[in-house]
């Protein structure tokens, strides 16, 4: 009997000194943030220095995919490990089941403190997901940038100042009142750089200046592809309005305060007045430029463009620099040895490409979102990894790291085998997609898109539009940018049929 106490004795030291050297884990996550803005990535047409550190000191993924390009879906993908069929988000508007498996409240059991703030977006509030929770609240789920409200268990609060900055604030609350004996797993998710695209005041001015690159595939005439992919309304030049911070000026609403849009209502005074500065100059340009009858065509489109990327940069920017305070907390706590800090979105965006500015398709720009790591001591400083990998993938990593056994019910799998340069495993060779928020052939529902499913291997991707009975297949090391349907070529004729083979395999594979 002793001897059964003393066993059970030294276990239990054996458990809590593994706890202690156990990584904290640090998950940053952003909405809609396209590949393209972020400086370590290939193609980058802005800086992003905090970002790129993470990078630098760690693994970019340069072949990171989400299962489902929205944002409710993605984002049950990513607390599941499993795609949309099989965790019961296959839409926005799908509500959320708290009760099933998710692998932060596996995480909690096992002794880490876990904590999830900023922007939840799922329907349904937390439960028991975590331990602590405080969300963006208001416009289902997407929140306010200026002067956000927050829900938690303890009800709502409204705080002023801008989200990005809020959300890292009590973060960083967070992390420095937590207890200092457990390691513990934070989530801090922001709503930017998600439509309508409000910066913080110190990131308001800039780039007026500066035209940024236009994306080769910018006048995509679709000429390959069936109509119904030129017809979705996501298209930049039908952007107007408040969506591109066009808006009447400061003296203009003084004078009648009715015509003051939504998002300046907002804002306190001190954050109508910068904006004003920022944007009243733009805006007279912009009429300037309309009244002489230099905004037609495609001159008003790549206007356009101009307009929508440098709100979105600036937004990037604001977040960039909330990522630095977290960094710099780590590095001056003495936590940055023993954190896995991960950064990534919902899914990627198209800021341009074939004229777009929306995600939901199977096309690159959706379909990828961005992933970088830094674990120090696991993870090599610089590391570029190229094997294919979805946000799936993130539930069992986290186990993993926390010690934890993944069970065979997850779709996903642990990236820690990536992490060694000695790829002596087995790696899975294709990926599926599935979006199911589009319509009927009738009535095609949200942006006019049609449902569709596919499967993408190192090469080549295949897209179903089953509805529609219509198909879409690229071979991307010839044509990565996707413009030359193949679906009829004869010679790929062979690389189609077993693509179509393996994607009724993954099909039903993973959705069960």
């Amino acid at each position: 009997m002793k001897f059964i106490n003393l066993s059970w004795l030294f276990f239990l030291f054996l458990v809590s000194t593994y706890a202690e050297t156990r990584p904290n884990i640090l998950f940053l996550f952003s909405d809609d943030h396209a590949l393209r803005t972020i400086g370590a990535y290939p193609g980058s047409i802005n800086n992003t220095p905090n970002l790129d550190r993470i990078a630098r000191e760690g693994a970019l993924f340069t072949n990171s995919f989400n299962v489902n390009s929205i944002c409710c879906p993605s984002r049950a993908a990513i607390l599941t490990g499993k795609h949309s069929l099989a965790n019961g988000v296959i839409g926005n508007s799908s509500k959320w089941n708290g009760q099933q498996w998710v692998y932060s409240r596996e995480i909690g059991k096992s002794g880490y403190q876990t904590g999830l703030i900023g922007k939840w977006h799922l329907k349904g509030n937390p439960t028991d997901e975590f331990q602590s929770w405080e969300i963006l609240s208001g416009k289902g789920g997407q929140g306010s940038y200026f002067n956000p409200t927050f829900l938690s268990p303890n009800g709502e609060s409204k705080v002023t100042g801008h989200s990005t900055k809020i959300i890292t604030d009590k973060a960083l609350r967070w992390l420095k009142n937590r207890d200092q004996k457990k390691p513990f797993l934070l989530c801090a998710q922001y709503k930017v750089p998600h439509i309508h695209r409000l910066p913080p005041i110190d990131r308001m001015g800039g780039y007026d200046d500066v035209d940024f690159p236009v994306p080769d595939t910018f006048f995509d005439d679709f000429s390959t592809r069936s109509s119904f992919v030129s017809e979705t309304w996501m298209a930049l030049k039908g952007m107007k309005g408040h969506v591109l911070n066009i808006a009447p000026t400061k003296e203009e609403i003084d004078k009648n305060p009715k015509i003051r849009p939504p998002f300046l209502d907002e804002m306190n005074s001190k954050q109508r007045k910068a904006w004003h500065s920022a944007y009243d100059p733009r805006n007279l340009r912009y009429r300037k430029l309309s009244k002489e009858n230099k905004l037609e065509g495609k001159a008003k489109s790549l206007f356009i463009y101009q307009r929508f990327i440098k709100d979105y940069i600036r937004c990037v920017d604001g977040l960039d620099d909330q990522i630095g305070r977290i960094l710099d907390y780590l590095d001056q706590s003495d936590l940055s040895k023993n954190t896995l800090v991960i950064y990534s979105s919902d899914q990627g965006f198209f800021t341009g490409e074939h004229g777009w500015a929306e995600k939901r398709w199977m096309y690159e720009e959706s379909f990828k979102s961005p992933l970088i790591m830094r674990w120090p001591g696991t993870i090599a400083p610089g590391s570029k990894i190229v094997k294919l990998v979805q946000n799936i993938d993130l539930a069992p990593t986290f186990l993993k790291a926390s010690g934890l056994p993944v069970p065979d019910s997850i779709h996903g799998l642990a990236l820690q085998p990536l992490f060694s340069n000695e790829y002596n495993f087995r790696w899975r060779k294709d990926i599926l997609y599935q979006y199911f928020d589009g319509g009927t052939p009738e009535q095609r529902g949200p942006y006019n898109m049609p449902r569709h499913e596919g499967i993408r291997d190192e090469r080549y991707k295949l897209i179903s539009f089953y509805e529609l009975n219509q198909w879409e297949f690229y071979d991307l090391k010839n044509d990565p940018y996707e413009l030359n349907n193949l679906i009829n070529d004869q010679q790929s004729k062979a690389e189609i049929m077993r693509m179509k083979k393996r994607l009724k395999i993954l099909k039903v594979q993973y959705n069960k």
